[in-house]
């Protein structure tokens, strides 16, 4: 559909919902990790069971990801929406009455499902309604639910099952996502052109082995160690997934996956920078809260509270990094944003269990703030494509930067692990295993630094508006 057939009270009222929505997704997304101990204890199961219901969330959401892109072309844009964010509230629904395991998992598996599909969804379609010029300002407030609504859900999850028990993690996100099924109803309208394209099920299924198996068998890592079935089937599955789907799509005349994109300078460079700094901000969100209760010996609520500052400051800095990607490009943006993380990085490579705790958050919070970069680069890498291959490029760009996440937070608690070792004092162990993993960032840090020098887009050289 044109862009002229959306009015401009029709954009914001979808750019709003969108935004409502992808919060609550997100929110879902970490909340749960605080209830798993009194859902572990309330239902009588082990932790590693337990452990099912996050891990278990991110390999639906690997497998759905790239799928999200035949779905967002195959189907009109209302009914593919309204069905989505129908299937997250039933989701919702789903775990607020479970009574054992089982059905907490069904839950979770359709809440992911929808995250999946919606994360992609939501920019393909803001990246459409909006104009060129407008996408860095416009992805930067939509990050806010993207970048501190995960970081800040552990924190009112915590004060929610306090309250209420575990079932009180669902509570406002379940709200939030019923608030908008309803603004969807009335208010969401086609807009990306839809074809009758076959589903390729030999691909989808491939595709799932690929991203699930890498997906699962990474977030095993820290938890079961490299030579754990855990770990190591779901890599081998992962990897001869990987080898057929690429296989297929460079021979099928419609591919499930438009691969054919990575061809592009642009959007390649956008991937790979994305993938490296996601790395750095998953192992920086998995550390602190450890940092924090080993190393200092503070209670979780209170590490919760520190890790709060970089959330607020991030939700602050998102537009405004959009507005500067509208303005200068992404080339001074990336540059100046990775120059402060490893800044930060660099000096928590350097603190101790004496050091000031003010100096720690600080730190720490700089390293969080440089999140406000993570919708430019998304904006970057897919306005390099043309429109018809947006999907495309959106679910590769979200389906590898959640495999990389994953990878960054498995080797960053790898390194922790093995530098402490079994050493006491234990805070002391863990401290030096956290600067160690912070001094990997750093170095990851300055590699984004340097592809940033030979980052160029359509808006680089554009002078600041008045």
């Amino acid at each position: 559909m044109s862009l002229m057939e959306v009015t401009d009270t029709k954009r914001k009222i979808i750019f709003l919902n969108i935004v409502v929505i992808c919060t609550a997704t997100s929110m879902m997304s970490t909340a749960l990790a605080t209830a798993l101990p009194s859902i572990s204890a309330a239902l009588d199961i082990s932790d590693s069971l337990t452990q099912w219901l996050t891990s278990g969330y991110m390999l639906i959401m690997g497998i759905m990801m790239p799928a999200s892109a035949y779905f967002v072309k195959r189907f009109p844009t209302k009914k593919l929406y309204t069905a989505t964010v129908l299937i997250f509230v039933v989701g919702m629904v789903i775990d607020l009455f479970a009574q054992d395991f089982y059905t907490l998992m069904a839950g979770r598996v359709l809440q992911a499902a929808a995250n999946g599909i919606l994360m992609s969804m939501a920019q393909v379609v803001l990246m459409t309604i909006y104009v060129k010029e407008r996408h860095g300002t416009v992805l930067g407030w939509y990050g806010l639910s993207m970048s501190a609504a995960p970081i800040v859900a552990p924190t009112i999850a915590g004060v929610m099952i306090n309250v209420f028990g575990w079932r009180g993690a669902f509570y406002l996100p379940l709200i939030i996502a019923v608030i908008s099924l309803v603004i969807t109803l009335v208010s969401m309208v086609d807009i990306v052109d839809v074809s009758k394209i076959p589903f390729d099920s030999v691909s989808f299924i491939t595709c799932a082995m690929m991203f699930g198996g890498i997906t699962l068998g990474v977030s095993s890592l820290t938890t079961y160690g490299l030579l754990s079935m855990a770990t190591y089937i779901p890599l081998i599955i992962g990897a001869v997934g990987a080898a057929l789907f690429i296989s297929r799509q460079f021979k099928v005349e419609k591919p499930f996956l438009e691969l054919r994109l990575f061809k592009t300078r642009q959007f390649s460079l956008s991937v790979i920078c994305g993938m490296l700094y996601y790395v750095v901000v998953m192992g920086y969100s998995l550390l602190m809260p450890v940092c924090y209760q080993k190393c200092y010996g503070f209670d979780p609520a209170m590490a919760g509270l520190f890790i709060l500052p970089s959330a607020l400051l991030c939700t602050v800095m998102s537009p405004i990094a959009g507005k500067l990607y509208d303005n200068y490009g992404i080339r001074k943006l990336m540059i100046v944003n990775m120059l402060f993380c490893l800044a930060a990085c660099a000096g928590l490579a350097f603190v101790g269990v004496d050091s000031n705790i003010v100096v720690v958050v600080a730190l720490a919070s700089v390293v969080g703030i440089s999140g406000c970069i993570v919708m430019p680069m998304l904006t970057w890498g897919v306005g390099s494509v043309e429109l018809q291959h947006r999907a495309d490029a959106t679910a590769l760009i979200n389906s590898l930067r959640t495999v990389a996440g994953a990878l960054g937070m498995a080797v960053m608690m790898g390194i922790v692990t093995v530098v402490a070792g079994d050493r006491t004092p234990v805070d002391v162990a863990t401290m030096e295993g956290i600067n160690m993993a912070f001094l990997a960032m750093a170095a990851i840090s300055i590699a984004v630094i340097v592809l940033g020098l030979f980052a160029r887009s359509s808006n680089d050289m554009v002078k600041k508006k008045a």
